[in-house]
């Protein structure tokens, strides 16, 4: 990560090293140096920049006491500090919702720009906003939502009888 990426490209990578899995595994100069980068990057975000070393050292400390480690996910700490841990470590409690809000990678917002361009170049630009967007959900997120094509047709000719279709054969209805 560090050969094939800038310090400027991977700026939220330093980020993850919060995580207790990873901050257990470092040495205490490692850690040192990873609470300068962040300070730099980070202190934006900080309610007690000034803190944020010897807090970022208890963090470290804490975890390696706690093995093995119960919280693995950034979820999982953001509970952590919901229980009242927040008042021990506010700076990391701010850098962590950063951290869990991040994107891991741009491929569902890309696929969704994708979607939508090739949803509006069929529709020619003809279609409201409304049913544009329900159309993009439908197309976005349809493999996980199971939608039964035979019941959108027997809906959709329920609420739109035909007199053609009044007497067919398909109808299952004596021709009223």
């Amino acid at each position: 990560m560090k050969s094939r990426f800038s310090q400027d490209k991977r700026a939220h990578y330093e980020l993850c090293a919060l995580i207790p899995e990873v901050i257990v595994k470092q040495s205490t100069a490692e850690v040192k140096e990873l609470g300068q980068c962040l300070l730099v990057k980070w202190n934006h975000v900080m309610p007690l920049p000034s803190a944020f070393q010897s807090e970022l050292q208890k963090w470290m400390n804490y975890w390696k006491r706690q093995l093995p480690i119960s919280a693995s996910s950034v979820t999982s700490l953001l509970t952590f500090h919901a229980d009242g841990h927040a008042t021990f470590f506010p700076n990391l409690r701010e850098l962590l919702k950063s951290l869990a809000v991040l994107p891991v990678g741009s491929v569902e917002a890309e696929r969704s720009f994708s979607c939508l361009r090739r949803i509006n170049n069929w529709l020619r630009n003809t279609m409201a906003t409304e049913k544009l967007s329900d159309l993009a959900v439908i197309a976005m997120h349809g493999h996980e939502v199971p939608i039964s094509k035979a019941d959108i047709c027997k809906r959709y000719m329920d609420l739109h009888p035909r007199r053609m279709m009044a007497s067919s054969l398909f109808d299952g209805r004596d021709g009223d």
